[in-house]
C-alpha cells in the first residue's frame, strides 16, 4: 500500500488526515477560586501574561457571579502560594505545569482570585497618605531642640509648655 492509498483509508474510516491534523498546543490550566468558595476552570497559552489573564476572567465572567463581579480586570487580584502575581508574569515564567489540550488526565493549578473592592484606596494612595501624615508630624518634632524655653517666666499662660516656638 503506498502513501496516497493510506491517506484514502484514514480519510474513510474517520480518522485525521494529514492536510486537517491540527496541532496539538500546551496549555496551561488554572482553576480560580474564590472567596466564597466558587471555583472556574480556564485553560491559557503558557506565554500569557497574568495581565492578560486577569482580563479574559473578567471578560468571561459568569452570570451567576454578579454578586461578586469585579469593575474592572485591576480589581482581580491571582494569588498563587500565597503571592500576588504581578501583571507582567507570564505563565511559563511562574513555572505553571503544562499539558496538551487533549490530555485530560492532568490537573488543574489552583490560584486564588481575590477581588478588590472599588471603594477603597489602592495600596500607593495609602503609602502616600502615611508619607504625608508622617512628615507633618515630623514637623513638630524636628524643632525641638530649637525650642527656647525662657527661664523664670510665668509658664501658666496660653501655650503648651511655655516655649516660643510651638
Amino acid at each position: 500500500m503506498n502513501d496516497a492509498e493510506a491517506v484514502a483509508l484514514s480519510a474513510v474510516d474517520g480518522s485525521p488526515t494529514p492536510e486537517n491534523v491540527v496541532p496539538q498546543t500546551s496549555q496551561v490550566s488554572l482553576t480560580f477560586l474564590l472567596v466564597s468558595g466558587r471555583r472556574r476552570t480556564m485553560s491559557f497559552d503558557p506565554a500569557i501574561t497574568i495581565g492578560r489573564v486577569k482580563e479574559l476572567v473578567w471578560n468571561a465572567w459568569p452570570v451567576d457571579w454578579q454578586d461578586e463581579s469585579p469593575q474592572a480586570p485591576s480589581h482581580l487580584r491571582i494569588l498563587y502560594l500565597g503571592k500576588i502575581l504581578q501583571d507582567e508574569d507570564t505563565l511559563t515564567h511562574l513555572a505553571f505545569p503544562t499539558s496538551l489540550q487533549s490530555d485530560s488526565a492532568s490537573l488543574p493549578t489552583i490560584v486564588h482570585l481575590s477581588i478588590r473592592p472599588s471603594n477603597t484606596s489602592t495600596v500607593d494612595d495609602t503609602m502616600k497618605k502615611r508619607r504625608l501624615s508622617n512628615a507633618f508630624s515630623r514637623r513638630g518634632t524636628i524643632n525641638n531642640d530649637a525650642a527656647i524655653v525662657h527661664e523664670g517666666a510665668d509658664n501658666t499662660g496660653s501655650g503648651c509648655c511655655g516655649c516660643v516656638i510651638c
